[in-house]
């Protein structure tokens, strides 16, 4: 039969609250006390049973993280950084995924709503508005990550996408790039639609068309760039000088298909991406990219979300610079 904290508390010579103190870290106790009840619990193996503790306090140990897809490197960074922030407040993340569909993404947040999480950072691009709103007036501890909501814009933690993607095709146009392919995201999401007009509104400040058939749409990982890459092949490289990603997944995914099939980055064509994972500055050649801060994002979602769970709404957050990363992928013409 399992220990009970009765058992700890008898083996220890201490009451239950004191074995309560010591293992929820609620209160100072003495060094004495505090290594009997340790070396108690570790003689009987025993446990909190953290799902009656949330019962009992209504706050469980957990701060709920939902993103789109896990197997996407830009939700790794987010989730480690919440990790760290979430260990800070001695809280463990239960994560989840939303997978870009409305009716998963409702199933996600009921999953952790469940769970009584004392914090809830949301990556939800699939669900509704109106749906949406009806969440975050409910339970005012759900923060949004690359969203933004109207009426909850103080709980909406993102980056200015259409400056971002319009910087970085000025930065292009600068260097006397005229003829671009642009490679979306095929989601019909939020920051890729920002990024887009971005992009186009920069090209019609400098009157400089495009035709439909030079933007293409992929799935935003690299293996589903694959087909992009030959694409473009197949179209003739010769027939733009930049090509201008939704993501750094995917320009990674067009480079190494046009390095192994003979074509030079910068020499042939420019290539851009969006993001600034890990590997885009290791990579030869370095990718020129748009920073997008997701690590100090994802910390300070974490923070907000769990300050407003505790009723505090003096914490509030800045808003978050993207900049462009000039590397070696694009050149001058």
């Amino acid at each position: 039969m399992s220990a009970t904290i009765r058992d700890v508390a008898k083996l220890a010579n201490v009451s239950v609250a004191t074995v309560s103190r010591v293992l929820n870290g609620t209160a100072k106790v003495n060094e004495e006390t505090k290594n009997a009840v340790l070396k108690a619990q570790k003689e009987l193996d025993f446990h909190l049973n953290s799902f009656a503790r949330t019962l009992a306090t209504k706050e469980s140990n957990t701060i709920g993280v939902l993103v789109s897809d896990i197997s996407d490197p830009f939700f790794a960074l987010m989730i480690k950084a919440c990790d760290q922030t979430a260990r800070s407040f001695k809280k463990s993340l239960i994560i989840t995924q939303g997978f870009y569909d409305e009716e998963k993404e409702i199933e996600a947040i009921e999953n952790l709503l469940s769970h009584q999480c004392c914090g809830i950072i949301a990556h939800l691009l699939a669900i509704s508005d109106e749906k949406l709103a009806t969440y975050m007036h409910k339970y005012p501890y759900i923060v949004l990550i690359n969203r933004r909501l109207k009426g909850y814009e103080d709980r909406c933690v993102n980056i200015d996408n259409f400056n971002a993607m319009k910087a970085l095709t000025e930065y292009l146009v600068g260097l006397g790039h005229k003829k671009f392919v642009y490679i979306d995201s095929e989601f019909d999401i939020a920051d890729a639609k920002e990024r887009l007009e971005g992009f186009l509104q920069t090209l019609n400040d400098h009157s400089l068309p495009i035709d439909d058939k030079y933007i293409l749409k992929t799935k935003p990982y690299s293996e589903n760039a694959v087909k992009t890459a030959n694409t473009l092949i197949k179209m003739g490289v010769d027939k733009f000088s930049a090509i201008v990603c939704y993501n750094d997944s995917i320009a990674m995914s067009i480079i190494n298909v046009f390095l192994n099939h003979g074509i030079k980055i910068p020499d042939d064509v420019s290539i851009t991406g969006f993001d600034d994972l890990f590997f885009a500055s290791v990579i030869y050649p370095s990718l020129t990219t748009v920073q997008n801060p997701i690590e100090k994002m994802g910390q300070e979602a974490v923070k907000l979300s769990f300050a407003r769970f505790k009723k505090d709404d003096t914490f509030s957050i800045s808003k978050f610079e993207a900049k462009i990363l000039y590397r070696n992928s694009v050149k001058k013409i």
